[in-house]
């Protein structure tokens, strides 16, 4: 793969690399569709309590994220500088980082649950069902975080099949638990919104140990060594300059995402609903920008690293007008079929009417955040990864949430002047970056080739 990566037609092996990925984002939207599907058959609340806590638990897991990018960036250049000790040692350090990590994450986030949800604004009918739910995914952030570690590394060796098949085992597992721990069909306890927490934790956990004993075992392209997996000062220092902007642009991003929620909660359990099964389906729909996005952050990570940065302007231009074409598609046929979408999650005619609403203001913006997301992966490939850091937090805080609360509140607007907050965002934060990444200053690589072992720290 490497060989195509660097030699190969550009378009071509953008799709070999991005349509695993395409699959195994698809099979993630199914998780919380499944999910979805089953808790809107219990009620509503029970529909809008993950809704709720999804922003808080992505701001955690957003940690993990970020850092997983600088595994997938220092693995990616790494191995098109054909320095395969060098990708294995990136490998191990990065995923001990992520452990340690998640282990903080997992007791901050359990004990901060219910303050945080109260915070929000969230309904009193949904609150604690909300509190549970974020309270179960929290205490599975470990082996969570392991997934991302996982997936990560592969990404930057160019195999994206692997994490594919995992992603698949573990939403087929989801999809069975679901019924089983919601309903409490069979032997199994009727847990409601918390039987979803469950089946989501223990189905990824299962995709979570395969993926590190596949690197544990070196039967994939990149392995993890015992002696490498302790901590060492000179790695810690790189992960966090290539990870550290990632995770700050996740985090922030992700708790940008909880004071929205907090907007929309304001106008009640209907509006949460309506923008819950909205998210999910433009998730969907953002499968295409999850392929193209890491094929061109592992092909310009790859080329840069081989010192090629002409081939990887040359990717980054292809792939992002690719995928702001193939984003400007699916968003058209969802605005369309948007109310038989919604009947298939929800009955309530109100939810209906506002999802209606939301779709179809919002779906024309998405192939906007198709741009911003593209042009973020190139800067992230090469290593550079503090404007899509700055730009994201722009995009969000300075565009999304001030105007979410400019026309939904302060003009008087309500839901309406949300959706159309959201939307300016993602059109002016796809400019601004596509702007940035123009100047070209990307078109270098951060690391340095060598074969001598790091010393540890202290000795």
């Amino acid at each position: 793969m490497r060989e195509r990566i660097l030699e190969g037609p550009i378009l071509k092996t953008m799709v070999v690399l991005a349509w695993p990925v395409m699959v195994s984002n698809a099979l993630q939207a199914l998780y919380n569709l499944i999910d979805a599907f089953w808790l809107g058959k219990v009620s509503t609340e029970a529909l809008s309590a993950p809704t709720v806590s999804w922003p808080v638990i992505f701001t955690f897991m957003s940690l993990g994220i970020g850092f997983q990018m600088a595994g997938s960036t220092l693995v990616a250049q790494y191995t098109g500088a054909g320095d395969k000790t060098g990708a294995d040692r990136a490998g191990s350090q990065v995923f001990s980082f992520l452990f340690f990590l998640a282990c903080g994450a997992s007791l901050v986030g359990f004990l901060s649950a219910p303050g945080i949800l109260q915070i929000m604004g969230t309904p009193v009918d949904i609150y604690p069902l909300a509190v549970s739910y974020l309270r179960i995914v929290a205490a599975g952030f470990p082996v969570m975080f392991g997934a991302f570690a996982f997936t990560g590394l592969l990404l930057g060796v160019g195999d994206t099949r692997t994490p594919m098949f995992l992603m698949g085992a573990s939403v087929l597992a989801n999809a069975v638990l679901d019924p089983l721990l919601i309903f409490g069909w069979g032997p199994f306890p009727e847990l409601g919104v918390a039987g979803a927490a469950y089946a989501t934790v223990a189905s990824r956990g299962v995709a979570a140990l395969i993926g590190v004993w596949l690197l544990a075992t070196g039967r994939v392209g990149v392995r993890l060594r015992a002696r490498w997996l302790l901590p060492r000062w000179r790695w810690i220092k790189t992960i966090l300059v290539v990870g550290g902007p990632n995770a700050v642009d996740h985090a922030g991003t992700s708790l940008g995402f909880v004071v929205l929620m907090g907007l929309v909660a304001g106008y009640g359990t209907t509006v949460v609903a309506a923008y819950g099964v909205g998210q999910r389906l433009i998730h969907l729909i953002n499968v295409a920008i999850w392929g193209a996005t890491t094929a061109l952050l592992t092909m310009v990570g790859q080329n840069l690293g081989a010192d090629q940065p002409q081939r990887a302007e040359e990717i980054a231009q292809r792939g992002i007008r690719a995928t702001f074409g193939v984003l400007a598609i699916l968003s058209l046929i969802t605005v369309l079929l948007r109310g038989p979408l919604y009947r298939v999650f929800i009955a309530d005619p109100a939810v209906i009417r506002e999802g209606s609403r939301f779709m179809a203001i919002f779906g024309p913006s998405v192939p906007f955040f198709g741009l911003f997301a593209a042009t973020s992966s190139v800067f992230r490939g090469a290593g550079h990864t503090v404007p899509p850091m700055v730009a994201s937090l722009i995009r969000l805080w300075g565009f999304r949430i001030f105007l979410s609360w400019l026309l939904g509140y302060a003009a008087g607007l309500g839901p309406v002047g949300l959706w159309i907050g959201m939307t300016l965002s993602n059109m002016l934060g796809g400019l601004l970056l596509y702007g940035w990444l123009l100047r070209g200053t990307w078109k270098r690589r951060v690391i340095e080739v060598e074969t001598e072992e790091v010393p540890c720290v202290g000795g």
